[in-house]
C-alpha cells in the first residue's frame, strides 16, 4: 500500500515563507520544515524522540543555527538542505502523517488542577462539585456520597479542595495547572460555616489528598442537627 504524504506536499508546494510549519506523523512525532516553493530540499527540525536515519541526506546537523537562534527550538535536532524526498521517507517509515494536523507542533496544554482532582477522585467513586467565587475557584466534596447535587455546605459536612499559591499574590484556583511552589489544600467543613484545615502538600504530592479525603469521607461526622 502506498502511503501518500498530503501535508508535506502541500508546504513543499506552496513554501513556509521562510518559517517553519509542522507535520504531525501517525506514531505521534513531529517535525517542522522551512522550505521555499518547489524547492526539492528543506531545512528540518525532528522534535525529541524523532530520530534521523543515519544516511547521508541527514548528515548536515545544524548546531550552528541552534545556537544563533538562541535555542529557540528547544531540545531536537536541526538539519538543514535535507531532500525532500527523504523526508517523504521518514514520515513513511513512522506511518505516514496523522490524520489531525491542526496545530501540529503546539504544544499540548497541561492539566488543570480540577481536571487531575476530578479523574482521580472519581476513581474512587467520589463525586466533586466545583465552586467559585469572587475570581476563586475549588472543589466541594459532600460527605453525603448518596446525596444528588451540590452539597448543602451549611447543613452537612464536606470538604473543600484546591491549590493555594502567595507567589505573586494569594491565589486559590483550580483553574490551571499546578506549578512549583504551590500547595494542595484541603479544608474540612462541619456544616454550620466553620472550617478547618485537613491537610495541605506541595504539588508534586496529590495522591496524599486523595487518602485523606478518603479517609475522611469514611469516618463518622456529626451533623448539624446533632449538636443543637
Amino acid at each position: 500500500m502506498t502511503i501518500s504524504t498530503p501535508r508535506l506536499d502541500s508546504l513543499t508546494a506552496g513554501g513556509t515563507n521562510e518559517v517553519f510549519d509542522g507535520i504531525r506523523l501517525a506514531d505521534g512525532h513531529v517535525l517542522t520544515l522551512n522550505v521555499r516553493p518547489g524547492a526539492e530540499v528543506a531545512e528540518v527540525f525532528l522534535f525529541p524522540g524523532l530520530e534521523a536515519p543515519d544516511t547521508e541526506a541527514w548528515e548536515n546537523e545544524d548546531d550552528w543555527e541552534i545556537w544563533l537562534t538562541g535555542g529557540e527550538f528547544g531540545d531536537g535536532s536541526l538539519y538543514g538542505d535535507v531532500p525532500v524526498e527523504a523526508v517523504r521517507a521518514l514520515i513513511v517509515e513512522h506511518g505516514g502523517e496523522h490524520e489531525n494536523q491542526e496545530s501540529p507542533y503546539a504544544p499540548e496544554k497541561p492539566e488543570t488542577a480540577e481536571t487531575i482532582a476530578t479523574r482521580a477522585l472519581t476513581e474512587r467513586d467520589i463525586t466533586v462539585h466545583r465552586d467559585d467565587d469572587a475570581g476563586n475557584t475549588w472543589l466541594v466534596i459532600g460527605h453525603n456520597q448518596t446525596r444528588k447535587g451540590f452539597p448543602r455546605m451549611l447543613a452537612e459536612p464536606y470538604v473543600v479542595l484546591y491549590l493555594y499559591s502567595d507567589a505573586d499574590e494569594e491565589e486559590i484556583t483550580v483553574d490551571r495547572a499546578p506549578r512549583s511552589g504551590d500547595e494542595w489544600t484541603v479544608l474540612a467543613g462541619d456544616g454550620t460555616g466553620a472550617e478547618r484545615e485537613l491537610m495541605t502538600r506541595p504539588a508534586d504530592q496529590f495522591a496524599d489528598c486523595v487518602e485523606a479525603i478518603v479517609a475522611w469521607l469514611a469516618a463518622p461526622q456529626v451533623m448539624p442537627s446533632q449538636t443543637e
